[in-house]
């Protein structure tokens, strides 16, 4: 196994992801952390196109949560330092912090997720490609 290290992703905070108020609505954090963890997977290999195409499995989010330490608005740099806390059989948590361009840290998202079959709905095992590039950002919970 590689050396394990968060993923980043950069991006800007945009006038779409702001409310009335100018500030970065705050599901929108959400959506940042999934932008961060689906550009990861799909560096690694794992394609949420050809999950979805092939039909067979599902990666549904069974718990989300947030914490809000500043405000972003239009035009901020963003960071987004992704890990792996959790790895099971069945599942995994991710763990985004929002950094902000001066390394402050303007939020965290956490979010825990479950392999099931389409079909059935039971658990499955996750796909060897899957947990190979988690266990590449896995950190141990602090």
């Amino acid at each position: 196994m590689g050396a394990k290290m968060p993923y980043r992703y950069e991006t800007t905070v945009k006038l779409y992801d702001t409310d009335a108020a100018g500030i970065m609505f705050f599901g929108n954090y959400f959506r940042a952390g999934h932008d961060a963890y689906q550009a990861y997977l799909e560096s690694c290999g794992f394609s949420f196109a050809r999950v979805l195409d092939e039909g067979k499995l599902l990666i549904p989010i069974v718990h989300a949560e947030a914490d809000y330490l500043q405000p972003l608005i239009v035009g901020d740099r963003l960071t987004i330092i992704l890990t792996c806390t959790t790895i099971s059989t069945h599942s995994f948590v991710l763990n985004c912090e929002l950094q902000r361009a001066d390394k402050s840290v303007a939020g965290s998202v956490r979010t825990a997720h479950a392999m099931i079959d389409r079909a059935s709905n039971e658990k499955l095992p996750l796909p060897p490609l899957l947990r190979k590039a988690l266990e590449k950002i896995y950190v141990e919970k602090s």
